[in-house]
Order: structure tokens, then C-alpha cells, then sequence
């Protein structure tokens, strides 16, 4: 599945989605004996568990074909487990099925796949973050990193519902072609019939990293185009009814970007330095 990223899906448009079936991990025990936790009582869905809703969304995260999962978001996952003293668990589900599986099913205490912290998704869950920023990216052969520069081309693609898709069209006009994916939009930058690719960095450098004639720019500010200006962050969807658990990893998450390791996942996962997000832009900022 590809990251999406319109408002309406990544609200709950999906309360009646079911979640992909599939087999959580449950290996033995990974915690160290001795263990002390970051934050004492702690409770989960599962004792001694952090149970993971996983996406597929790579480069964000990913479901293995041994039951596993990979991705920045789950390197953070397992260093946040790590502090705790808990050891994961994934169970795989759609985009659409993660914050039921938290908020209706409760299943899982926790989702990853590049979700947005948005006003719809928050009437019915909370947000562990912000994580990392989620840049606008230019995808050309040339090398741009302005949309003032896209106004010369003829073809410049995105996907539709994107947050920016609406603010390029303005902008841009005819000459924007969209489409229901970040799949369909880089098989055509690939085949030579858009001048341009316009989609997150980390997607952009995931889709486009054995082409080196299409370069990966993040995107200049442009007051036209609200994401440049304020960057979308990214969060992890969690209950409403488990405070403690919220509040104890998000101090978790704040001494991970205090301390480096968040900006050293970021980078080992390769990452655009422009993901970091800094102190003094870490408050959480709801969309909607």
C-alpha cells in the first residue's frame, strides 16, 4: 500500500474498513532480565507487550514475510519497547483498519504508517509525537526545489488528495496531473511523461533511488503552498483511555530527540536531514 495522504482517509472514513487478517509476532521474551522501565505500571493490551498495528508504508514501515516489521517507524516502535521494558508485537492491518484496531477492537495499544496528527482522527484517538517531519518534495531531471520553477514545465504530477495537491492546483492549473497513488505517479516520472513528481521526500528517494537522472529536492517555502510553510508531522495513533501509556511515551519520544537517537534512527533509516524535527518545534500541531 502507498502512504496516503488526504484529509478524508486519514480521518476515520474507515470506522467500517476491517483490518488485514494475519498472525501478530509473539516470540519469546526479548526483554533483558533486570529491565528497569523508563515508567513504572505501565499497562498494555497484552501484559508485558506493546501490540503494534503495522501498515505497509515503506519506507515509514513495512510487514515482513517472517512476522516481523521494518521501517524508521518501527525502529522507533522497538527503542520505545526497549525503554519500557516490553517486548512488540505486529499484527498487519490496512491504513484504513489501524485506529479501529486501537479505538473499537482494541487489539493493539499503538499504529505505525506515517499517520497525520488530524482533527477527525483525534475525536476518536490520541498521538504519541510528533516523530519527524513529513516534507514536499520535487522529483525533476533538473534539479529544481521551487514551485516557481514548476510554472515553466508542462507536466508536473502528485497524488490525488494529497495536502498540497489542492494548493498546487491553484497554483499550477492544468499543467498538475494527479493519481490515486504514489505507485502510479512514479512508474510515469520513470517513464519519461511528467517533468516533475511532486510526493513526500522519503517516498520520492525510496521510489526513485536507481534512476540517477531524477534528482530529490525538498521543497522551497512557498507562502502559495501551506506545507511548506508549516510541515506536516508525523504521530503514532494510541488510546484515549490509556493516558499513561500516551504521556509516558511521548516523554519517552522527547528524550530520544533530546539525547540524538531520534535524528540517529532518522539518519540509519536514510532519512533527509529536513525530517529532524528540532525542540523548538516539537509541540504537536493538529491539522484541521
Amino acid at each position: 500500500m502507498t502512504i496516503t495522504r488526504t484529509i478524508a482517509a486519514l480521518g476515520l472514513a474507515a470506522a467500517t474498513a476491517v483490518a488485514l487478517t494475519g498472525c501478530s509476532s509473539d516470540s519469546q521474551s526479548n526483554v533483558a532480565e533486570g529491565c528497569t522501565p523508563a515508567h513504572e505500571g505501565l499497562t498494555t493490551v497484552t501484559s508485558g507487550k506493546l501490540s503494534t498495528a503495522i501498515v505497509d508504508a515503506p519506507p515509514y514501515s513495512a510487514n515482513t514475510d517472517d512476522g516481523d516489521a521494518d521501517g524508521l517507524e518501527v525502529d522507533i516502535l522497538n527503542k520505545l519497547a526497549e525503554m519500557e521494558c516490553l517486548d512488540i508485537t505486529y499484527t498487519p492491518s490496512s491504513f484504513a483498519g489501524a485506529v479501529p484496531l486501537i479505538t473499537q477492537q482494541r487489539s493493539v495499544d499503538i499504529a505505525a504508517g506515517a499517520f497525520y496528527p488530524t482533527a477527525k482522527r483525534n475525536e476518536v484517538a490520541d498521538f504519541v509525537g510528533p516523530l519527524y517531519y513529513d516534507n514536499m518534495s520535487i522529483a525533476t531531471k533538473t534539479g529544481v526545489s521551487s514551485v516557481a520553477d514548476l510554472e515553466s514545465m508542462d507536466s508536473i504530477g502528485t497524488v490525488d488528495g494529497f495536502l498540497w495537491t489542492e494548493d498546487l492546483r491553484t497554483v499550477l492549473g492544468d499543467k498538475i496531473r494527479t493519481y490515486s497513488s504514489s505507485v502510479e505517479l512514479s512508474q510515469d516520472m520513470l517513464n519519461g511523461r511528467l517533468d516533475a513528481a511532486i510526493d513526500s521526500v522519503a517516498t520520492s528517494q525510496l521510489y526513485y533511488k536507481d534512476d540517477p537522472d531524477i534528482q530529490v529536492k525538498v521543497a522551497d517555502k512557498d507562502d502559495r503552498i501551506a506545507v511548506t510553510v508549516n510541515t506536516p508531522q508525523v504521530i503514532f495513533p494510541v488510546s484515549k483511555d490509556n493516558t499513561a501509556l500516551k504521556d509516558a511515551l511521548d516523554e519517552d519520544i522527547a528524550t530520544m530527540r533530546s539525547d540524538g537517537t531520534l535524528s540517529s534512527l532518522i539518519a540509519d533509516a536514510g532519512f533527509d536531514t529536513s525530517a529532524n524535527i528540532p525542540e523548538s518545534d516539537s509541540t504537536l500541531r493538529v491539522i484541521g
